[in-house]
């Protein structure tokens, strides 16, 4: 539904675009119009695209079962939030990736045992080193770089992704120094 939605207010702005242009056509040659035109046209394809690629994986998520919740489906969202209760059994079991990605100098303070410590800055060009299936749980000071990790590792393919509610500084585990 929300897709139809985006689609049809594409295709109205569209229109409107090209209404202006038009108006304006007297300064403008035609082709310079048509070729405003399709430029804004192409990057609203790609935006829709976009969107509906994410709303298949989103289903696609749903199907696995991978417990997905209704709120993360409505805000577009293919990662979920866990808190610390959720989170301590995960600090143990070798199926899930533990990825900090604070600062070296925050880490210094202590951080999850096992965890792969890759800062926010080097996340572009480390993040081959995180599994693109599975059950990976990032976290960071207080959960907002580590939701922004999810959510710009699930745009580009990434599932199975979990944000570390209030960070390392709602943990009560266990805590590794360098």
């Amino acid at each position: 539904m929300a897709d139809l939605s985006l689609a049809l207010s594409s295709v109205a702005l569209a229109a409107s675009v090209v209404a202006l242009l038009r108006s304006r056509s007297s300064a403008a040659p035609p082709e310079d119009t048509t070729r405003e035109v399709r430029r804004i046209t192409g990057n609203l394809e790609s935006e829709l695209r976009a969107e509906l690629d994410l709303t298949r994986r989103m289903l696609a998520e749903v199907a696995r079962g991978s417990g997905i919740t209704p709120e993360a489906i409505m805000e577009g969202q293919l990662w979920r939030d866990v808190d610390v209760a959720e989170a301590l059994p995960m600090a143990t079991d070798p199926s899930v990736t533990l990825v900090d990605v604070r600062t070296p100098a925050e880490t210094r303070a202590g951080y999850i045992p096992g965890a792969k410590l890759i800062p926010m800055d080097e996340l572009d060009e480390r993040k081959d080193e995180i599994p693109r299936n599975g059950r990976v749980l990032i976290y960071c000071a207080m959960g907002g770089r580590s939701a922004a990790a999810c959510e710009g590792l699930s745009r580009e393919g990434w599932s199975g992704l979990m944000n570390l509610t209030g960070g390392i500084g709602a943990w009560n585990g266990p805590l590794e120094r360098r």
